[in-house]
């Protein structure tokens, strides 16, 4: 299930991430995150609000920088919000150290969420973050704050693909009369593709087409 089709009364729970970790994760470069605890088994498939902690390390950032990590130049210290939520996503597998099924630089243990269908919010919002080795729960006000924001940028998502899938049956596999047409790019499968904001490349985001992987900034 893609984030566009996501109901949105799934639970969510809470996360924390230092910066810029946080960060790398709300625009897709950091494919996990890591926690010291067991996440509950009734985490996967469920969604996770990250919520960025109140401090900015920037050990992580030299890290993230360097050859032996995945080569990613984080934004400064006072670019980056704190105490605050700024995305959500889909866990879509758990892993404990040592795994070797899943592989990523960004994964160091000893239990790591992976994501799926990470949705910055619009704007961050402000929320005393819980303990960082686990999931927690989101207090009642910040979580319809959470929601209220993650709904309206989904909404916004399927409203933009219900566009663009008009405008492919409309076509009908001929091809396009106008200049907005002929720039609308089509998968294999005959959905409307679009561009990454982060690595601007097209993606499909059909259930059965493979998963876009932003080619900027994750180290296999």
């Amino acid at each position: 299930m893609s984030a566009c089709d996501a109901p949105m009364r799934v639970p969510i729970y809470g996360v924390t991430a230092p910066q810029p970790w946080c960060w790398a994760v709300q625009v897709r470069n950091a494919p996990v995150l890591n926690l010291h605890r067991v996440p509950p088994t009734d985490v996967l498939g469920a969604y996770v609000a990250v919520c960025a902690a109140a401090e900015y390390v920037p050990e992580i950032k030299d890290w993230m920088a360097s050859w032996h990590g995945p080569g990613v130049s984080a934004p400064p210290a006072d670019e980056l919000p704190t105490c605050a939520v700024v995305a959500v996503a889909r866990v879509a597998a758990v892993s404990l150290w040592p795994d070797g099924e899943r592989q990523s630089r960004w994964y160091v243990g000893p239990a790591g969420l992976w994501l799926e269908d990470v949705v910055a919010l619009p704007e961050p919002v402000d929320c005393e973050p819980g303990p960082a080795d686990t999931l927690w729960e989101v207090p009642a006000q910040v979580l319809a704050r959470v929601r209220l924001a993650f709904g309206a940028v989904v909404g916004e998502d399927k409203a933009r693909w219900d566009a663009y899938e008009a405008l492919a049956a409309r076509s009908g596999g001929r091809e396009p009369a106008s200049l907005k047409d002929r720039v609308l790019r089509k998968c294999s499968c005959r959905r409307a593709m679009t561009k990454c904001s982060t690595c601007r490349v097209w993606r499909c985001t059909a259930p059965g087409c493979p998963p876009h992987t932003c080619a900027t900034g994750v180290s296999p």
